[in-house]
């Protein structure tokens, strides 16, 4: 079972956009996407803290995934990113957009 917490705070505007997501509860296509995203970032092997210093109005993200009894959270902004994670991140954002589609978006 695994499992996505994702959290983007700042911008322009400030908003806030959080998703949980369960896998196991997407389409297969869907959950097979993230889960090549996640290999192919090498997320577990991703230092926890990747922000230094804060650029303002940039995104800054929060991303925690539970595989079985692994977890592993990172934190990180548009700046500090690396060029790796960037095709996760974009993907957990539209999720996360679309599961709060009531809000706007900066």
């Amino acid at each position: 079972m695994t499992k996505i917490i994702f959290k983007r705070t700042g911008g322009i505007a400030g908003r806030e956009m959080e998703s949980n997501i369960d896998l196991n509860e997407m389409p297969d296509h869907e959950s097979q996407e993230l889960m090549r995203l996640i290999s192919e970032t090498n997320f577990f092997n991703i230092p926890q803290n990747l922000i230094s210093t804060g650029t303002p109005d940039e995104f800054e993200y929060t991303v925690t995934v539970e595989a079985g009894h692994t977890h592993h959270t990172i934190h990180t902004s548009d700046s500090s990113a690396p060029d790796s994670l960037r095709p996760l991140l974009d993907k957990l954002s539209l999720l996360a957009r679309e599961t709060n589609s009531g809000s706007l978006e900066a």
